[in-house]
């Protein structure tokens, strides 16, 4: 009896070791996530910063001196720039995804992905207020995310054979904590609207303004030139509306 006890015994603790075995062996084997791959430079360096590398990646390095502290690349891609959004600094590669990294400690922090977008898409990602939270937008979405983890807060899709305008003289404008952005829509499907957003998603729309141009104002206003009235005028971005001042000088 004792000695099919302790057979068993050592038939359970071999059959243990033999799974710990396969298990090590296949998360050595495992691809890295992503097609990470962080590389550290030979010297230590202090990085503090981040930029796109020669080789194809995000470099780490000492902002004063210029060298590089260590490497991140993802097999196949590359990043197409680089965005600042308080401590974290978000990439954006060539196949819509965002990574969040940190020059010191070296850390990859998150992953997420932007669906439809390509190399060649064009994309805004701006930090909102003082970083804690980022935009992005494309022709077929608005998205907000916390850029500590990357976990997104809000999604704002254009209802159906409308589209966000993402580029020229009438595309996106960031101001401080808000983005606005136009909206426009096909024959029966809606009408041009602008539209505001902040860390909340959308906060507010227009459709009375079919802005042709918009750029910031040194009051951190959105200087709007509409049609068809042609006449540039200031917008409030928390509201979408006139600005004060403008009311005021238009009386």
């Amino acid at each position: 009896m004792r000695s099919r006890t302790a057979l068993r015994v050592l038939l359970t603790a071999l059959l243990l070791a033999g799974l710990a075995l396969v298990g090590a062996a296949a998360r050595a084997a495992r691809p890295a996530p992503f097609g990470d791959e962080v590389a550290a430079q030979a010297r230590r360096v202090e990085a503090d910063a981040l930029r796109v590398g020669a080789g194809g990646g995000v470099e780490a390095y000492d902002a004063r001196t210029g060298v590089a502290g260590w490497d991140y690349r993802r097999a196949g891609h590359r990043p197409l720039r680089l965005v600042r959004a308080g401590a974290t600094t978000v990439a954006l590669w060539d196949d819509g995804e965002l990574t969040g990294m940190e020059p010191e400690p070296a850390v990859v922090r998150w992953h997420r992905y932007v669906p439809g977008v390509g190399a060649a898409t064009p994309l805004t990602l701006v930090p909102l207020g003082a970083g804690e939270t980022f935009l992005v937008l494309t022709r077929d979405v608005v998205m907000t995310y916390n850029t500590g983890d990357g976990t997104l807060r809000t999604s704002t899709l254009p209802p159906v054979g409308c589209a966000f305008l993402d580029h020229g003289p009438a595309g996106p404008v960031h101001l401080g904590a808000w983005v606005l952005a136009r909206r426009d829509c096909a024959d029966g499907a809606g009408r041009t609207e602008l539209e505001g957003y902040n860390l909340d998603g959308r906060r507010w729309q227009q459709p009375a303004v079919v802005p042709e141009r918009m750029e910031a104002s040194p009051a951190g206003d959105a200087e709007v030139l509409v049609v068809p009235v042609r006449r540039p005028f200031a917008v409030d971005p928390a509201t979408g509306r006139p600005a004060p001042e403008c009311v005021c000088a238009a009386r």
